[in-house]
Parts: structure tokens; C-alpha cells; sequence
């Protein structure tokens, strides 16, 4: 990823000038062609989006079925200067109703209008005054001068999987694990995946060595070159002291390392471990509770400015209320054990919707976890001011 304050500059510069070259031109050829061989099937126009894929329902016939709303979805990876550079370039606002990302993008395309305020009082929104101010006013949907930008719609505190027989710890998934087992314990050197992105790694890393008093960082998330260079000098000693087995980039990756066991532990995405214990058995892998805390994130969804002078705003509310209500609550926590506003919620609709016990109780034991995760630092942010200097010195980890 590049310095974020350098793709600010380009709203400076000539959008048709930007858009020469752009890759996601096609992925907006791709969005038109796939709308127009649903728009004669949906009931009524559907609702077009743009986003990371972990928001998406694995099914969002599920949502169709209860809004009579039809979704055209079109995914992006968690690079947000991709995400920035593709809605600014190819004004995929002219297309989109609806963006999805995570928290850093409302302050930059907030501001400069590519973000429209989200109308509170729109009558489609009816789940807007129940949902907690957590949620619905946190920094990941609202900007820095207080506006806000967007309605949330998921996150979690993200940390490591891992075997527990491996690392010796109790089998029932419920120890505080330190990442100190992830960067320098002899128990798992060798046998470590390190997901190579910096702004997933670096600031965990950050952390752990900030709550151990080795390293005085002032933010995790945003550290100067000062503290950055520390951070980094310390993960090569242990790069070259073989801790790392492998540097992984994708959420299948992920998934491989623990289905085959190439690895005992690595920082990733929670449902990668839900996925390796279908190929395992249950309880095979955890997904670890930390001493020193995670990586919590959340996504939001933001209006494109455009959409608001399109006749199909009442049915971009709608799927916005949908990502407060308890269906798409209960379908993201069952199947991703995401967090999200009002759960309770998703409790109810899985109750209404005779979901077995087993399901209803993963729904209450997700509430439980997220709790007590929460609970710990929070260190998650795709637009650092410092970016530039952290991944210049990332840099350095990954050339060692």
C-alpha cells in the first residue's frame, strides 16, 4: 500500500486523467453487464456495491428473499489504497450505491464529497435509534470533524489460530495465549506464519512489544519512523533466528496451512480457523484470546454521493437497515463468528427461525467473545499518517 496522504493528492488532479490505465475499469465493465442480466429478474432495481468480500452473505438470495432487494456485489482485497484509487479513478460512484470497507476511508471520501451523509431519519432505516452508539458512532463510520459517513456493519478483534497441543496450553480454547508464543517462543520457532501485509502485522507486533515495556510506542497503529524502525529491527532478529516458516498473503492460504498442520500457529482471519475445523473436526483450532490484545477492526457502509439523486435510495436504506437487523447478524456470526450491532437480535431471528440449539448458543458464546476481546487495546486504522514510514520499514522485515 502506498502513503494514503498521496492518494489525497489526487482528488487534486484530473479524475479522466486518473482513469487512463485503471484496472478496475473492467471490474466496472464487469459490475454494468452483471446488473443488467439481474435487473430484469429483480423484483425491484437492485442494490450495487462495492466492498470487501468478508461483508458479503454467503447467500444474498437470503436478503433478496426478505427485502424482495436484489445485491450486485463486487469484491475488493483489503488494500485500501486499491479501494481509495479505484472509487476515485474509474468514479465507481457513477455504478455503485454502495461502498464497503474499513474504518480510515470515511475521513479522506467523507470530506470530499465522494461519501454522502448518512440521512439518520430516512424512514427506511428504521433500526437506526436501537443500535448502539458503539457502534453506530465509532470512528470506523464516523470522521474525524463528526461526520457521519456510514452504518456499520461488521468487525472483530482479530488475533492467531492455533493447535493447542502444539503450544501446550489447555485444550478448550479459552487461555490468554501471548503473542509471545507468535514472535519468540522456542515451542513454535519454525513452525509461525506471519501474514505479510504490514498494516496487519506490524501494529500486533507493535503492540506485544509495547505492553512488555520493550519498546515505547506512543500508537501502535500510527507509530513514527523512530518507533517503527524498533518494531522492525526486532522481527528480523527473530526472521533470522527462524521463527517465520512462511509469510502468507491470502485468506485461502490461510485456510491450507492449518488444514494441512504446515504450521502450529499464524495471525489470521477467524473464519479460516471455522474452515480448517471442517477439514480437522471440531475444536481442532482455536482462534486465540490474548494477554496483550488484537486487531480490531470494522467495516462500514458508505452511500455513494451519487446514489442520492438516483431514483433507488429508498432500497440502498433498506439494505442498510439489513445490516442492523438480526438476519444478517446472525448469518455473519454463525458462519464468519463476526461481531456486529445488535446481536441480540440475531439471537431472536434465530430462534424465530427455528436455528438449532447448537447455532442459537454459538450466537450467545460469539456476544461472550467479543466482549471479552473488546475489552483489550484496540489497534486497527487503514489510513496511518505515517503510513509511508511503516511500509518503508516493513520493507526492510520483508527484504532481510
Amino acid at each position: 500500500m502506498e502513503d494514503y496522504s498521496d492518494i489525497k493528492t489526487q482528488f487534486d488532479l484530473s479524475r479522466r486523467d486518473l482513469l487512463k490505465g485503471m484496472a478496475t475499469a473492467t471490474a466496472v465493465g464487469a459490475l454494468t453487464a452483471a446488473g443488467g442480466a439481474s435487473l430484469a429478474q429483480a423484483s425491484g432495481k437492485p442494490v450495487r456495491a462495492y466492498g470487501v468480500t468478508t461483508a458479503q452473505l454467503k447467500d444474498w438470495g437470503i436478503m433478496k428473499k426478505s427485502l424482495g432487494v436484489d445485491m450486485e456485489f463486487i469484491g475488493t482485497d483489503n488494500s485500501v489504497g486499491v479501494f481509495l484509487r479505484d472509487v476515485v479513478a474509474s468514479k465507481l460512484g457513477d455504478e455503485v450505491d454502495i461502498f464497503i470497507f474499513e474504518s480510515g476511508t470515511e475521513d479522506i471520501l467523507g470530506p470530499k464529497g465522494i461519501y454522502a451523509k448518512i440521512d439518520e431519519k430516512h424512514p427506511e432505516l428504521t433500526l437506526w435509534d436501537r443500535t448502539a452508539d458503539d457502534w453506530k458512532r465509532s470512528a470506523v463510520v464516523t470522521s474525524k470533524d463528526g461526520g457521519q459517513y456510514g452504518v456499520p456493519v461488521i468487525g472483530n478483534a482479530d488475533s492467531f489460530g492455533y493447535f493447542p497441543e502444539k503450544l501446550g496450553v489447555s485444550k478448550d480454547g479459552q487461555d490468554d495465549v501471548s503473542w509471545a508464543m507468535f514472535f519468540e517462543s522456542d515451542v513454535t520457532r519454525g513452525r509461525v506464519a506471519y501474514d505479510q501485509t504490514w498494516t496487519y502485522s506490524l501494529p500486533v507486533a507493535a503492540l506485544f512489544l509495547k505492553h512488555h515495556g520493550r519498546v515505547k510506542i506512543n500508537n501502535v497503529v500510527d507509530m513514527t519512523k523512530e518507533e517503527a524502525s524498533k518494531v522492525v529491527d526486532y522481527l528480523i532478529e527473530r526472521k533470522k533466528a527462524g521463527q517465520f516458516r512462511t509469510l502468507h498473503s491470502a485468506f485461502e492460504e490461510q485456510i491450507q496451512l492449518l488444514s494441512n498442520r504446515e504450521i502450529d500457529v499464524i495471525n489470521c482471519w477467524e473464519p479460516a480457523t471455522k474452515e480448517a475445523n471442517k477439514a480437522l473436526g471440531d475444536n481442532t483450532v482455536f482462534y486465540a484470546y490474548t494477554e496483550e490484545g488484537y486487531f480490531k477492526w470494522g467495516h462500514g457502509a458508505y452511500v455513494a454521493s451519487q446514489a442520492t439523486s438516483r431514483d433507488n435510495l429508498d432500497n440502498v436504506y433498506k439494505v442498510l437497515n439489513y445490516f442492523l437487523g438480526g438476519e444478517y447478524r446472525a448469518h455473519q456470526a454463525r458462519d464468519r463468528g463476526y461481531a456486529g450491532p445488535n446481536l441480540d437480535l440475531g439471537v431472536k431471528y434465530a430462534k424465530e427461525n427455528g436455528w438449532s440449539k447448537a447455532d442459537i448458543d454459538s450466537l450467545t458464546a460469539n456476544q461472550a467473545k467479543i466482549d471479552r476481546k473488546f475489552a483489550k487495546p484496540f489497534v486497527s486504522t487503514t489510513t496511518p499518517e505515517n503510513s509511508s514510514v511503516m511500509e518503508d520499514e516493513w520493507q526492510r522485515f520483508l527484504n532481510a
